[in-house]
């Protein structure tokens, strides 16, 4: 399987293939909170889509230099 057949198929799974790129970026000042959201109720699905992520962050060196210069520690 290619990365793009993969990539399509995580969207299509999570229910997010209609959505379009944001072309704004994230601010990263706003802090997260697990406060004051919905939690996840199916545990196996939220495990398994981290898991898909994180191999898609393996398989692309591209994305995993985005997210490791975004979200370092400071």
């Amino acid at each position: 399987m290619n990365q793009r057949k993969y990539v399509l198929e995580l969207l299509k799974d999570t229910g997010l293939l209609a959505y379009k790129p944001a072309v704004t970026l994230m601010d990263n000042l706003v802090k997260l909170s697990s406060t004051g959201s919905v939690s996840f109720t199916n545990v196996y699905a939220y495990r398994r889509l981290i898991g898909r992520l994180m191999y898609l962050t393996n398989t692309r060196p591209d994305i995993t230099f985005f997210f490791s210069t975004t979200f370092s520690i400071s």
